[in-house]
């Protein structure tokens, strides 16, 4: 009878510790932290998943791949990962944002506006989403392009190589001279 018990209590314990865990995102995490070590830190990380939920974006961001599936590497941002829809996500209200853009993003990163004498337009204009996916990248700082492929989104590939700065740039990255969010004039150089 006390071992029936003692299972019986155990089980009990984990599922209000369950239901104390789904109340909010952060009470989760203490949970898990208490029980677990090695959980990750409150940023950005990298992590393998199959490719095809790097590709698709998956809500799957673990697991093993199906057979003859190779794994991908995704860069995956904080609460998206940690399932903390809610930092960003209104829960109450389906497919809303706690903010509008930029002011969600400037909940938890820098506001540009305030760090430089000129900001690049997508920053400027609150337009995070253009260039970083708010979930999952297989780029580094969840970018959804990577080097020209990204400006010449916006920028017109043409206009931008006449001009005589850029004639051997050879292999070099926009990055390399011009800074993606501000700088101290309208070139945003470095």
């Amino acid at each position: 009878m006390g071992y029936r018990t003692t299972y019986t209590g155990l089980l009990l314990l984990i599922a209000i510790g369950v239901l104390v865990s789904a109340c909010s995102p952060q009470a989760g995490k203490r949970m898990i932290t208490f029980f677990f070590d090695g959980v990750p830190a409150a940023d950005s990380s990298r992590v393998e998943v199959p490719d095809e939920a790097a590709l698709l974006a998956d809500s799957s961001i673990s697991g093993e791949p199906a057979p003859g599936r190779q794994m991908a590497s995704v860069v995956v941002h904080y609460p998206y990962g940690e399932r903390e829809c809610d930092i960003c996500h209104n829960p109450d209200a389906l497919g809303t944002m706690v903010e509008p853009e930029p002011g969600l993003c400037y909940l938890c990163h820098e506001d540009f506006n305030d760090s430089y004498a000129w900001v690049h337009g997508p920053a400027a204009g609150g337009y995070c989403t253009s260039c970083h996916d708010p979930h999952t990248s297989q780029e580094e700082k969840l970018l959804r392009m990577t080097g020209p492929s990204l400006c010449f989104y916006c920028h017109l590939e043409p206009d931008v190589l006449k001009n005589e700065m850029h004639a051997d740039l050879d292999g070099m990255a926009c990055t390399d001279c011009h800074n993606p969010h501000g700088g101290e004039d309208h070139l945003i150089l470095y």
